[in-house]
């Protein structure tokens, strides 16, 4: 697992499919990119986040886990995604937590980044990313042979 304070923040920079799976890719402002795969149902509440002209009739799935952060008296101060695990499926496991804050203590909340992507979208905080999984998984297609 990375060290505190060895993280970038990154942003959604695309969504789309490689092998029929769809994914989502991670950028960080200085070339690097992250592609994690995830589910289409994920893709689809990812997607309507960052489509600015997406109104939704009826309240997200991911409003009413803000609405229930904040009943609880808690903020959602940013995702971190900050660990890798390699296992017996094709692209391994990503691993993330909500950095919540209830008054002054900060809370800590497993969850697959897909859910925590659309999460911190939907309240506008910042997504990061531990330096060592951008570097050992992560590619710069300004640099990197496709």
């Amino acid at each position: 697992m990375a060290r505190a304070g060895d993280y970038s923040e990154v942003q959604v920079t695309g969504l789309g499919t490689s092998g029929g799976s769809p994914h989502v890719v991670l950028g960080d402002g200085q070339g690097r990119r992250l592609p994690i795969a995830i589910g289409p149902c994920e893709m689809e509440a990812i997607g309507q986040r960052l489509d600015e002209s997406f109104d939704a009739p009826r309240p997200l799935a991911q409003d009413l886990a803000l609405a229930g952060i904040r009943a609880l008296g808690a903020e959602l101060v940013m995702l971190r995604i900050d660990d890798f695990w390699e296992g017996p499926r094709e692209h391994g496991t990503f691993y993330g937590q909500l950095i919540l804050r209830q008054g002054d203590a900060e809370v800590l909340v497993d969850c697959r980044p897909s859910d925590g992507i659309a999460l911190a979208l939907a309240a506008g905080v910042m997504i990061v990313v531990a330096d060592s999984i951008l570097t050992e998984l992560g590619f710069n297609p300004d640099v990197d042979e496709e």
